[in-house]
């Protein structure tokens, strides 16, 4: 086993903690975007505290491994590993507004005693499904940078092209799903 192929192993398993951590919050929202009641809130709110924390050192391993891989293949004179760290550096923002956002409703939602329409409102809010449908789409530009390697033109057109689909696709989803009928609505 070489240094090589251990920076490599890291490099695809913080891939996979960064995956693994959007999948949880795609999850969470779903949830807490469909809540009827504040049980319900609480239950999703953080369905796993560390998440944040995952999300947070994968994509420094990602940087970090990455970098020494780029620099083994003699690849920083290519336009696709310069736009996948453009493209990773993107996610932060989103990030940062959806845990601004999502600490709202945790203040919220802590003192609380019902769902009151402030919190409703918040959950709906449709900013939370972009801040987390363009960071996914995102994501997937960079593997897809990663693995075809393109010119320059291409990998700009990838990482727009990720960026437009992940906004697209998140408001898609966003006019689709609101809140499930509340428990005694659906027996009626």
């Amino acid at each position: 086993m070489t240094l090589y192929s251990i920076i490599l192993f890291l490099h695809v398993a913080a891939v996979l903690g960064l995956f693994a951590s959007l999948s949880f919050e795609v999850l969470s929202l779903f949830h807490l975007r469909r809540a009827s009641d504040l049980s319900d809130v609480q239950r999703w709110m953080d369905p796993l505290p560390g998440i944040p924390l995952l999300a947070i050192g994968s994509i420094l391993v990602v940087l970090a491994s990455g970098v020494y891989l780029t620099a083994r293949m003699s690849a920083f004179g290519l336009a696709w590993p310069k736009l996948a760290v453009v493209a990773l550096v993107l996610i932060a923002p989103f990030a940062a507004l959806t845990g601004k956002r999502m600490r709202a409703v945790r203040r919220s939602s802590a003192g609380a005693s019902t769902m009151k329409s402030d919190l409703a409102r918040e959950l709906q809010d449709p900013f939370l499904k972009i801040s987390l449908g363009v960071p996914i789409a995102v994501f997937f530009g960079i593997v897809l940078l990663m693995s075809a390697k393109p010119e320059l033109w291409q990998s700009i057109a990838i990482v727009v092209g990720s960026v437009v689909l992940g906004i697209l696709l998140s408001l898609v989803a966003w006019r689709r799903t609101g809140p499930l009928p509340a428990r005694g609505e659906l027996q009626g």
